[in-house]
């Protein structure tokens, strides 16, 4: 089986980033760009991890961030640079895994990993090498955020038609309006824990929001202010 960054890499690859806006709109991303400029009030260099074409990352920058997009995926870093070459935004863009970030220690006031990206890594060591990795380049005092589907325990009926499969059931297949399906890894408020002792971080919090007018899961990770 392809790890979750070939994985991941040749689905984009085939999607694009035309593809992937339209799983979008313009409304619901302004919503989302708010939401995140409030939860980064005051965080002045912010990492876009798993930025994808920039939806995300280019606003952020006209709004006064300092900001680095990374992402696994060459085809929608080059969309992402051709946007903000076209609208003179300086962003730094890099191509390169969650799993092993390219980033000095102390290097960012935020990371922002958005849109159920950290839902497709399902190996735990994966997952739990992307909190430390997060954890470490994050500026004492700094924020992360992730964000990705909210779920409810696994129904019988899911279980029984392939839908929720795995251990505990976290693995589920959605369909979307493409007629594309999309396996994603589910997060609660348990499995977050687990990887947030595992990678030794104890500031943190889940909870659910409206986030671009849906429910969403949010892990919100605080990095210790040095004295």
């Amino acid at each position: 089986m392809l790890n979750s960054a070939l994985r991941s890499r040749a689905e984009y690859a085939e999607l694009g980033a035309d593809g992937l806006a339209a799983r979008t709109t313009p409304e619901r991303d302004a919503l989302i760009v708010k939401a995140v400029e409030e939860l980064l009030d005051g965080k002045e260099s912010v990492l876009d991890l798993c930025c994808g074409y920039g939806r995300v990352a280019l606003p952020l920058r006209k709004a006064g961030k300092v900001v680095r997009g990374l992402d696994i995926s060459p085809n929608l870093i080059e969309a992402g640079q051709a946007k903000a070459a076209e609208e003179e935004l300086a962003i730094d863009w890099a191509i390169g895994s969650m799993t092993d970030l390219p980033y000095k220690w102390d290097s960012f006031d935020a990371v922002i990993c958005l849109w159920t990206a950290f839902h497709e890594l399902f190996a735990e060591d994966e997952q739990i090498s992307t909190i430390c990795e997060i954890s470490r380049v994050l500026k004492p005092g700094g924020i992360a955020i992730i964000e990705g589907p909210a779920w409810g325990p696994a129904t019988a009926a899911e279980i029984a038609n392939g839908m929720r499969q795995g251990p505990e059931h976290r693995i589920v297949t959605t369909e979307f309006s493409d007629n594309r399906s999309g396996v994603h890894f589910i997060h609660d408020e348990i499995s977050y824990g687990r990887l947030c002792a595992a990678a030794g971080i104890d500031d943190y919090k889940v909870y659910k929001r409206d986030w671009g007018g849906r429910r969403r899961l949010i892990l919100e990770i605080h990095q210790p202010a040095t004295d």
